[in-house]
């Protein structure tokens, strides 16, 4: 089974550009590459409806982590200095849970659906749903895991995939954002591997 754990370097470079030489940072324990991500993992561009982001977790998905948790609405000052654990709980509970990742038995596609809905919102469910040939309720059950779970994984991981680019290519702020998300999506690879800079990046869990 798919293990959330091994989508944590995808978004440590390319929410956070860590890398090191030959990749050696992305081998690192994941504490370590979430200490290094820090450094460049800041973003407020006026042009991303996401607003003001720590490494790929926004202050409206903080906020609303927080809340499920029990804590005080946090500031943007909180976001910048959120914990690793933390962190790694938002991506769990919010998004790999959503998905049931832990269900879905391909490393790659688990990679490929849970990257779209963090990166591109809880609707994207219903796309996959679509493509999977299910009912597109937006709740990943039964069903959707039979669906994703039944087929032959690189043959949905290709249709996903295209679905993605042409999401991708309607979207507004395309013009500015297109060859970074295309960037990102070509790294994932349906073995559950990474391809960035022409370098297999294996991650450990």
């Amino acid at each position: 089974m798919a293990n959330f754990e091994r989508m944590i370097p995808l978004i440590m470079h390319f929410a956070a550009g860590v890398y090191g030489d030959e990749g050696k940072d992305l081998s690192l324990p994941y504490d370590e590459q979430f200490r290094l991500a820090r450094i460049k993992g800041w973003s407020d561009d006026k042009d991303d409806p996401g607003g003001e982001t720590m490494i790929d977790v926004t202050l409206t998905t903080y906020k609303s982590w927080c809340r499920q948790n029990g804590r005080r609405e946090p500031s943007p000052s909180d976001l910048r200095n959120i914990s690793y654990g933390d962190w790694r709980d938002v991506l769990k509970r919010m998004f790999w849970d959503r998905c049931r990742g832990d269900e879905i038995e391909s490393q790659g596609l688990a990679n490929l659906i849970v990257d779209w809905i963090w990166g591109s919102g809880a609707a994207r469910i219903k796309d996959v749903q679509w493509i999977a040939g299910v009912k597109t309720d937006g709740i990943v059950g039964k069903d959707t895991l039979r669906a994703l779970n039944g087929g032959i994984p690189e043959e949905l991981f290709s249709k996903i995939y295209i679905a993605r680019v042409c999401h991708y290519r309607k979207s507004k702020v395309a013009w500015k954002y297109m060859k970074g998300w295309l960037r990102r999506l070509e790294a994932i690879r349906p073995d559950g591997t990474f391809l960035i800079y022409g370098r297999r990046i294996v991650p450990f869990s």
